[in-house]
Formats: C-alpha cells, sequence, structure tokens
C-alpha cells in the first residue's frame, strides 16, 4: 500500500512535546474488524480498557491513543482524523493478535521459566511471563525510580523484615509495581507459608486484616494459592470491555480476554541488604 504519514503531536511527563510518526508498512490484519465498525467514541472506549494491561507512559500505543484522543469532535470526519483511528485501530489489531494465543481454559498450564536474572520489560512496560527470581538489591535498583516507589519499597521493606523474622522464606511480587507505572497504587504480595511462624508473624498479617495491613505497609497482601494464579494470568480488559452485541457471528469467541504476566520472586532466606536511596 501506499506509504502514509501522520505526525501526532502529544506530551511526555515532563510537558516536552513530542512527535509519534506511523508509517504502516501494510493494512491492519483481517481478524478484529469488529474494530472497524466502533464509532470513533467508542473505539476510544474499547482502547482506554485495554490501557490497563499497558503500564509504560511511552508505550507507542497510548501514544496514539493519546493522539487520537485529542481530535475535537468537530473534526473527527476529517483525514487527519481517519488516519488518527487507523494508526489506533492498528495498534489495538497487532495488541490482541499478541495475546490471542494465551488460551482461557488452560491458563493455568502456561510455561513460564524460573529464571535468577532480572528480565528487561516488554515495550508495554510489563515483566514477560516467568517466575523471576531477584534479589531485594536488584528489586530496588531496577523498581525504585522516582521519590513516589522509593517510598513504597521503605514500607515493604518493614513488611519484608517481619516476614523473614517468621520464617517466611519467600514472596512474590506482581502487579503495576513490577512495571515502570510510574505511580502504583500499591504492591501485590503473595507470601510463602512453608516454615512460617503465623504465631510470630502476629495479628496484622491475618486475613481479615488486609487494610489495616494495606495502610501500614502499602501491600495488598494475602498467603491465598489463588491470588498466585490471578497474578500471573490477568484480565486483559478494564471496565469498558467489549460486549458481545458489538459482534456478528463468533467474533466475539475468538477475542482474547487474558494476558499471561511475569512476576517477581524474593528469597528471604539471604540477609536483606538495607535500602540505600
Amino acid at each position: 500500500m501506499t506509504e502514509r504519514l501522520l505526525t501526532f503531536r502529544n506530551m511526555d511527563d515532563n510537558d516536552m512535546e513530542k512527535t509519534r510518526t506511523f508509517a504502516p508498512e501494510s493494512g491492519p490484519p483481517v481478524q478484529d474488524a469488529w474494530l472497524d465498525r466502533l464509532s470513533y467514541r467508542r473505539l476510544l472506549s474499547v482502547a482506554g480498557s485495554m490501557l490497563i494491561a499497558i503500564k509504560a507512559p511511552n508505550a507507542v500505543f497510548r501514544k496514539v491513543y493519546n493522539a487520537a484522543r485529542m481530535i475535537p469532535h468537530n473534526m473527527r470526519r476529517t483525514e487527519t482524523a481517519k488516519m488518527a483511528r487507523q494508526a489506533l485501530v492498528t495498534e489495538m489489531k497487532g495488541y490482541l493478535n499478541v495475546h490471542r494465543s494465551l488460551d482461557p481454559l488452560r491458563v493455568e498450564h502456561i510455561e513460564r521459566p524460573h529464571e535468577q536474572r532480572f528480565p528487561e520489560l516488554s515495550e508495554w512496560g510489563t515483566l514477560p511471563p516467568g517466575f523471576w527470581h531477584v534479589s531485594l538489591e536488584e528489586f530496588a535498583g531496577r523498581l525504585a525510580f522516582n521519590r513516589h516507589r522509593k517510598a513504597q519499597l521503605q514500607l515493604l521493606y518493614e513488611a519484608l523484615i517481619l516476614l523473614k523474622s517468621a520464617g517466611c522464606k519467600k514472596v512474590t511480587i506482581a502487579g503495576s509495581f513490577t512495571s515502570n507505572k510510574p505511580k502504583p497504587g500499591d504492591i501485590d504480595l503473595i507470601w510463602d507459608t512453608d516454615g512460617l511462624d503465623s504465631e510470630q508473624l502476629g495479628p496484622m498479617f491475618d486475613e481479615d486484616n488486609s487494610i489495616e495491613r494495606q495502610k501500614l505497609f502499602g501491600i495488598d497482601a494475602s498467603c491465598e494459592e489463588w491470588k498466585l494464579k490471578l497474578s500471573i494470568v490477568q484480565s486483559l480488559w478494564g471496565g469498558d470491555a467489549p460486549t458481545r452485541k458489538e459482534f456478528i457471528d463468533n467474533e466475539f469467541d475468538q477475542l482474547p480476554r487474558f494476558r499471561a504476566v511475569g512476576v517477581l520472586v524474593l528469597d528471604l532466606t539471604q540477609d536483606l541488604a538495607a535500602l540505600r536511596f
């Protein structure tokens, strides 16, 4: 096809203007044709729902979405708006295609590596699927990259000290704190109960005290196995997900609904290095 160029103007976190040049090498995939039928307004709402799974503030998907969203309502029939819409649809189709191989019926059987390293984050700012075993020093060095995160990590550190003193051997960290989202709401943590003395751990880690525990340590924590399963396979959609009535034939059944994500495992059997920042 003839190359089409579109420059998007967008604002990054430092309010510096940046540009995005869109030059598709070929047309969008035939699959997910339902996106082509959505109104401009509905397309934006569905794209916003997909953004729940994209944590990187500078991800191409997010930039294209922001550019399309900035076009005024009275200009959405213009050639510029059509090109912005096409760019967004292409990003959405590509993203869905990446996750389409994840069968919701076998989410618990996805092969996941157990490696001793901190992996590179994806273009969407998230961990690749896997149980990635890292030291606290590595964890802090990669993820405490701003003031907000450092404050969260200091609270987490206090919880880790208590868990370690009670015999906890490892914890699994999941959620947006393991991504490059600038300001996660909390830290998702699942602690291992093998060898744990729950009486020494104290009532703050009882399941009934989740709200108080979150206020004190900034963690959404549990020892429940289902929490771990929920952490490694998460929804692909937010609250404004597509509905069956927007599809024809079997399109809805072909829509990916889940995504496999990675988690970080911290070994508490070693000495916990003091935080230095």
